[in-house]
């Protein structure tokens, strides 16, 4: 009986076409909504959201439109998934073993820092309500921490809405930002600094002194300031008596201004 015939090796197959078909490495590429989400993240790092198309986005990924509507409803949902994937990275462990305020702190610069690995969420988060299984995690990570300040539900909400606010716009103004550069690098920072010491005393007497402490190279610092200030209120209005109405300015307590 003679002998079958023998499978020529696959690469020794594709040596005989002209144009080969697709091998391994292609079948690897294959689009995937992990691969549609991915490139998304990286128009956005580097264009800002606003560059964000799906026509764009087919181009860069080598396929038509309609191609990605098999793996995504609309762009909206496109955005959802993007948003969502990128909080999944917020340890939501911070804190964990720390007093409420130690832990919606720790919340919080977790959070800061996952939004400044990736410049454009920000700003993508501002436009978007997060509903997803991450984004709801995450609320649910901050609020189980505030509820243990004993506020009551309303005031609890509000200062949920507060600490995420304040963080989420902080990271808008992000490291990559003209001003940020600006006190980042020390040869820019202490022209900046002589400039202002250099302006008319008379004119600007806060900014001759205080101008080289506002702008410096400080953003940590600048951001804890901010969640300790934010933090000591919230404290306060722990230990204010619920029977005590929040204090008033001098014109309200007066009747108001005639």
């Amino acid at each position: 009986m003679p002998n079958a015939p023998q499978r020529v090796p696959d690469a020794d197959q594709r040596s005989l076409w002209f144009t080969p078909p697709d091998g391994a490495e292609s079948r690897r590429r294959a689009l995937t909504r992990e691969r549609v989400v991915a490139e998304a993240l990286t128009v956005i790092a580097v264009d800002g959201a606003g560059a964000l198309s799906m026509r764009a986005l087919a181009a860069r990924l080598g396929v038509v439109p309609g191609a990605l509507y098999r793996h995504v409803r609309s762009k909206e949902q496109l955005c959802d998934l993007v948003v969502d994937g990128v909080l999944a990275e917020v340890d939501l462990q911070a804190g964990r073993d720390l007093a409420w305020t130690g832990r919606v702190a720790a919340l919080a610069r977790a959070l800061q820092t996952v939004l400044e690995d990736h410049p454009g969420i920000a700003a993508l988060l501002k436009t978007r309500d997060p509903l997803g299984p991450h984004s709801l995690a995450l609320a649910e990570a901050f609020l189980t921490a505030l509820r243990e300040a004993g506020l009551p539900r309303r005031e609890t909400a509000l200062a949920f809405s507060l600490i995420y606010d304040y963080t989420l716009g902080f990271a808008l103004s992000d490291r990559t930002t003209v001003n940020e550069q600006r006190v980042q690098d020390p040869a820019t920072r202490s022209q900046l600094h002589d400039f202002f010491r250099s302006l008319p005393a008379d004119r600007f007497p806060a900014l001759t002194v205080l101008g080289e402490y506002i702008w410096a190279d400080n953003r940590d610092e600048r951001f804890t300031a901010g969640l300790d200030t934010l933090l000591a209120g919230l404290q306060a209005a722990r230990r204010r008596p619920r029977s005590q109405p929040p204090a008033r300015s001098d014109d309200s307590k007066r009747g108001g201004p005639s």
